[in-house]
C-alpha cells in the first residue's frame, strides 16, 4: 500500500486506461532519492493487469554501454525481433550482440523499437516502465525519445522516473508531469505504523522531522540515527544519511556476503551465471540471505534501490573495487555480447598507463563499432590507459568519431580537445582530426571554417586511393558551395586531375565524374569514359549515391541525377540513415520546386526539417525552412512566408550560409513581386555582395531583373543579368538560355522584346520547369497588353493563369487573373479549394506511398513511424477526401484532384 500517493497513482492509472483505449502517452515521474518513484512504478505494474508490462532500470555502471537499458526493457520480447522488417531486425540484432552487421543509424534503432512495441501492442496494450532514466545510456535514451514522440496513436504507455536533482535526459512534449513531493505528516505516520516499529509519538516526531517526509528514509532510518538536537527546521542531509544507514546494514553481513554485494554493485546488474563464475560456487547460497537488499530472478540480479548500490560501491576502497572489476572481467567469456563489458571491466581494474590493456580496449572498441556509444567509451578508456604518443591520440580520435557518428557532438568535441593536449600526433591522425572537425563544422557551424580546415589537406590526396580521396574532395566541395567560395572549385579541379585512377570500379567512375563536373564548370569538355554514368548506378551506399547524383546534375544529366537521388533517399530510409536522408531530401526539394511540384517539395522539406532538428543538424534545418518559406511565398501564404524567412535569415546570416540566405530573401522578394510591389521586391532580391551565390544564380537572377525593370532601375537589372547571360552562353543549357532570353526581353527596346519572349517560350518547352514557363507567359502577356494588343495578350495570360492555378501558386494565379481582366477576359471565380489543401504534408506523403503500392508496414519504415500510426492517418485521410477504402484513394489520386499534388516518385 502506498500512503499519500493517491493523486499520483490516479494520474498514472489514467495513462494506462488511455493506452488500453488505444491512445498512447508518456508520463515523467520525478523526485528526490527515496521519495517513492520505484514504489509508484511498482503500483503501476501491479495495476496494469490487462496490459503487457516491460520494465527496465538505468544503472550507473551501465550508462557507458550503448543500448544497455533498451536491451533490458526488451529482453522478455527479444524472440519477436525476427518478425520485424529485415533492416530493423538486423539493426536490433546487431546492437544487442545477437547477430553480426554494420553499425545502424540511431533512427533505425528507434524505428525498430517502435515497430516491436507496436507489434506487441496489436495483441495486448503495452506499458513500459523505465526507472532511474537519468542513468540510462544515451543511445537507449535516444531510442525511447523516438518512441515517445510517436505513440500518440498506439496503445502504449511509457512511464519514465528520474531524480529531481538530475538533468532530465528527455522531456517528451505533452508528457504527464508527475512530481513526487514529501509525504504529508498524516500519511508519513501511517507509513511508520506499517513498518511494524512501535515508536512513541515523540520518537515518531523525531523520525518525521529528520526524514522530512521521505518514504524510504522513514522505512530505513533507525531512530538512533537521528542526531540529538535536531529540530524540524534543520533536517538531516537525506542522501548522506540514507547511504550511511544502508552501509551500516551491509556491514552487519559477513565479509563473503559483502564481497558478493560489491560484485553486484560494480556490475550494476548481472546474471546469476556470471556472478557464479566471478564469485564461486557459494554465490547462490550467499544470495539466499540477501533478499532484503537485492532482487533476483532467472536472468538478472540487481539491487532493490540505487542508494543501496551506491552505499556498497562507495563504501569499498579503491583497491577493492578494482579487484571486483578484475574478477568480473576474468569471469566473462569471448562471446560478442560479453566482449565489450569484459574490456570495460578490465579497463577499470587498473590505474595509470597500461599499454597491454589499452590495446585490448582498442580492439574491443573497434569491434563494437556497430554500437557507437559503447565503441566510443571503450576507445576513450583505451586512450586514457595509453602512454603518451601516437596511439593515445589515435584512440582518442577514434572515440571522437564514434561519438560524432552516434550523434553526440559535445562528447566528440571533448575527445578532440584531449588530443589537442598531446605533444605530437602522426600525419594520418592529424588528417583524421581535421576531417572530423570539418564535418562537424559543416553541419553545425560555419561552412567557411570547414573549408579553411580542409584546404591544407588537399595536396596529399594525390597519393591516396579513390575510396579515401573522393569523400575528402566531396566534403571540400560541399563546404565550398555552402560557404559561397567559388575559388574552392578551381582548387578541387586541379587536385581531381592529378588523382590516380586504379581501375574501372564505381569509385573510379565517381572520380571521373568528379573530374568531368569540374571541367564542365570551367567550360571544358567532360572527358568521360563511356559507361561511367551507368556504372555509378551500381552504387548502394546512400552517401555515394547522393554525391553521384549531384555530379550528374552538374554534368547536365538531370534525369539520371534524379534517379540516383531517389535511390539515395530510398537507401537512406531503408537503413535509417537520417543524416544522409536530410541531405538527399535537399536535392529532392530543389528539383521539385524547379519542376513546379510545390506540394511534393513542401512535404519533403517539412520532413527534412523535422529530422534535421531531431538529429541536431541546424544548417540542414535552416536550409529546409528556407525552402518552406519560398514555397509559402509562391503559394500566397504571405504571413507564413515572412515568419519563416525572417527566422531563417536570423540564423543563416551569422553562419554565412549564403545559399540559404538567398533563398529566404527570394521568398520575401517573390511576395512583393507577385503583389505588384517591385521596389520592395528589389530591396530583398539584391543580396549583399558576400551573399551573391553562383550556385543559385539561375533561380534568383530572373526575379531580380524583373524587379529592377519594374522599379525603373534598368542599370541594376543589366548588371545583375551579365553573370546569368555568360553562364547560359557557356553551358547552352535550355533552362538557363530560357531565363536569359526572358531577361533580355525585359531589358530590350520595344522592337526586340517580342522576339526574345518568343525565343524564351520555345526554350522553356524543352525543359520541365512549368512555373518559370508560366512566369514568361505572364510577362509576355503583360507586354502585349500594355501595347494595346489585348486580344493577343489573352492567349499567354490564359496559359499562365491555367498553369499557376494547376500548380497551386496562389499569389501568381491572382496576378494572372488581374491581368486577364485588364485584357478584357472574363475569368470565373476560383473553384472551391482543392480537397488536397486539407491534407498535411505527412498525409500527402502517405497518399503517395499508397498509390505506389506500399503496405502500411513499408510506409511506416519509410517515414519513421509505426504501422498503426499509418493506419490512423489513413483513416483521417479517408474522412477528409470522402473515400472509404485504399482502392478509392488510389482511384481519386490518379484521376482526380490529387494528381497534380502528389509528391514526385521517390
Amino acid at each position: 500500500m502506498l500512503h499519500g500517493r493517491e493523486k499520483e497513482q490516479e494520474a498514472l492509472a489514467a495513462l494506462v486506461r488511455q493506452a488500453l483505449a488505444g491512445r498512447g502517452g508518456v508520463a515523467v515521474v520525478h523526485g528526490e532519492p527515496g521519495i517513492g518513484k520505484t514504489a509508484l512504478l511498482d503500483s503501476v505494474a501491479a495495476g496494469a493487469t490487462a496490459a503487457r508490462v516491460l520494465r527496465a532500470t538505468g544503472v550507473e555502471p551501465e550508462s557507458d554501454f550503448g543500448y544497455a537499458t533498451l536491451h533490458q526493457l526488451l529482453l522478455p520480447v527479444l524472440d519477436r525481433i525476427p518478425e520485424l522488417p529485415s533492416p530493423q531486425a538486423d539493426a536490433l540484432g546487431a546492437v544487442f550482440g545477437l547477430a553480426a552487421g554494420p553499425a545502424p543509424d540511431r533512427f533505425l534503432i528507434g524505428l525498430a523499437t517502435l515497430s516491436l512495441l507496436s507489434e506487441l501492442a496489436g495483441e495486448q496494450p503495452v506499458v513500459c516502465l523505465v526507472d532511474d532514466i537519468h542513468w540510462a545510456d544515451r543511445p537507449s535514451i535516444n531510442a525511447l525519445e523516438f518512441v515517445a514522440k510517436r505513440i500518440r496513436t498506439e496503445p502504449i504507455a511509457l512511464v519514465l522516473a528520474l531524480r529531481a536533482t538530475e538533468e532530465p535526459p528527455l522531456v517528451p512534449a505533452g508528457a504527464f508531469d508527475v512530481p513526487l513531493a514529501a509525504l504529508e505528516r498524516t500519511a508519513a505516520r501511517r507509513l511508520i505504523e506499517q513498518t511494524g516499529r512501535h515508536l512513541t509519538p515523540s520518537q515518531q516526531d523525531a523520525v518525521l522531522d529528520a526524514t522530512a517526509g521521505n518514504p524510504l528514509a522513514i522505512v530505513e532510518l533507525p531512530v538512533d540515527a537521528v542526531p540529538t538536537g535536531m529540530t524540524p527546521s534543520t533536517p538531516i542531509p537525506l542522501a548522506d544519511s540514507l547511504q550511511g544507514a544502508f552501509l551500516a546494514r551491509v556491514r552487519r553481513y559477513p565479509q563473503t556476503a559483502q564481497r558478493l554485494l560489491l560484485l553486484i554493485a560494480v556490475a550494476g546488474q548481472l546474471s546469476p551465471e556470471l556472478l557464479g563464475r566471478a564469485f564461486g560456487a557459494a554465490a547462490v547460497q550467499e544470495l539466499d540471505g540477501l533478499g532484503e537488499l537485492v532482487r533476483t530472478d532467472s536472468t538478472t540480479i540487481v539491487f532493490r534501490h540505487s542508494l543501496i548500490r551506491s552505499a556498497v560501491y562507495h563504501g569499498a576502497t579503491v583497491g577493492e573495487r578494482r579487484e571486483a572489476h578484475r574478477a568480473l572481467a576474468d569471469a566473462m567469456g569471448p562471446a560478442p555480447g560479453d566482449a565489450a563489458r569484459r574490456a570495460w571491466h578490465l579497463g577499470q581494474s587498473v590505474y595509470g598507463p597500461d599499454d597491454e590493456i589499452a590495446e585490448q580496449l582498442g580492439r574491443a572498441g573497434r569491434a563494437a563499432r556497430v554500437n557507437s556509444a559503447t565503441s566510443a567509451v571503450l576507445l576513450a578508456r583505451a586512450g586514457e590507459l595509453s602512454t603518451r604518443g601516437p596511439w593515445r591520440a589515435r584512440r582518442y580520435l577514434e572515440s571522437a568519431a564514434a561519438w560524432w557518428n552516434g550523434g553526440d557532438t559535445d562528447r566528440a568535441a571533448t575527445m578532440l580537445a584531449l588530443i589537442d593536449r598531446e605533444e605530437s600526433t602522426d600525419e594520418s591522425v592529424r588528417r583524421g582530426i581535421i576531417w572530423l572537425r570539418a564535418s562537424m563544422e559543416l553541419h553545425t557551424g560555419l561552412p567557411e571554417d570547414a573549408v579553411a580546415m580542409l584546404s591544407p589537406l588537399l595536396p596529399a590526396l594525390t597519393e591516396a586511393e579513390p575510396r579515401q580521396s573522393i569523400p575528402m574532395l566531396m566534403l571540400f566541395g560541399e563546404a565550398g558551395f555552402h560557404a559561397n567560395l567559388p575559388a574552392v572549385w578551381s582548387e578541387v579541379s586541379d587536385i581531381a586531375e592529378r588523382l590516380p585512377l586504379s581501375g574501372d570500379g564505381p569509385h573510379d567512375a565517381m572520380l571521373r565524374l568528379f573530374r568531368g563536373a569540374c571541367r564542365v564548370r570551367a567550360g571544358k569538355p567532360d572527358g568521360l569514359v563511356p559507361g561511367d554514368r551507368e556504372l555509378v548506378e551500381s552504387l548502394t551506399d546512400p552517401a555515394m549515391l547522393c554525391w553521384a547524383s549531384g555530379l550528374l546534375w552538374g554534368l547536365g544529366d538531370r534525369e539520371r541525377g534524379r534517379r540516383l537521388n531517389r535511390a539515395a533517399v530510398d537507401a537512406a530510409r531503408r537503413l535509417g540513415a537520417a543524416g544522409i536522408l536530410v541531405w538527399a531530401l535537399e536535392r529532392a526539394v530543389g528539383d521539385d520546386i524547379a519542376a513546379g511540384r510545390f506540394r511534393s517539395a513542401e512535404i519533403s522539406a517539412a520532413e527534412g526539417r523535422r529530422i534535421a532538428d531531431e538529429i541536431g543538424h541546424p544548417n540542414a534545418s535552416c536550409w529546409h525552412r528556407g525552402a518552406l518559406a519560398l514555397l509559402a511565398a509562391v503559394r500566397g501564404d504571405e504571413q507564413r512566408a515572412r515568419d519563416l524567412a525572417y527566422a531563417v535569415l536570423a540564423e543563416a546570416v551569422p553562419r554565412r550560409l549564403a545559399d540559404v540566405a538567398i533563398t529566404a530573401r527570394r521568398a520575401l522578394g517573390l511576395i512583393d513581386l507577385a503583389a505588384g510591389r517591385p521596389a520592395a521586391a528589389l530591396t530583398n532580391l539584391r543580396p549583399p555582395g558576400e551573399f551573391v551565390h553562383p550556385g543559385v544564380l539561375p533561380a534568383y537572377t530572373p526575379d531580380l531583373v524583373e524587379a529592377a525593370v519594374r522599379a525603373r532601375r534598368p542599370e541594376l537589372a543589366a548588371a545583375a543579368f551579365e553573370p546569368l547571360d555568360a553562364a547560359a552562353a557557356a553551358s547552352r543549357a535550355p533552362e538557363l538560355m530560357a531565363s536569359a532570353a526572358r531577361c533580355r526581353a525585359l531589358l530590350a527596346a520595344s522592337g526586340a522584346a517580342e522576339d526574345e519572349f518568343r525565343r524564351a517560350l520555345v526554350l522553356h518547352e524543352k525543359c520541365d520547369l512549368p512555373f518559370e514557363y508560366a512566369r514568361t507567359q505572364l510577362l509576355f502577356g503583360e507586354y502585349l497588353r500594355r501595347r494595346r494588343r489585348r486580344a493577343q495578350a489573352r492567349v499567354p495570360l490564359r496559359a499562365a493563369f491555367d498553369i499557376f492555378r494547376s500548380l497551386g501558386a496562389g499569389a501568381w494565379t491572382e496576378r494572372a487573373r488581374a491581368e486577364l481582366r485588364a485584357a478584357g477576359d472574363r475569368v470565373e471565380p476560383s473553384a472551391t479549394t482543392l480537397r488536397t489543401d486539407g491534407l498535411t504534408p505527412q498525409e500527402m506523403r502517405i497518399v503517395q506511398a499508397v498509390v505506389d503500392g506500399f503496405t502500411n508496414r513499408e510506409i511506416a519504415a519509410q517515414m519513421f513511424l509505426s504501422a498503426r500510426t499509418i493506419d490512423y492517418h489513413l483513416r483521417k485521410i479517408y474522412t477528409k477526401l470522402g473515400v472509404r477504402s485504399r482502392a478509392d484513394l488510389i482511384r481519386v489520386s490518379l484521376t482526380g484532384d490529387l494528381r497534380h499534388h502528389l509528391p514526385a516518385q521517390r
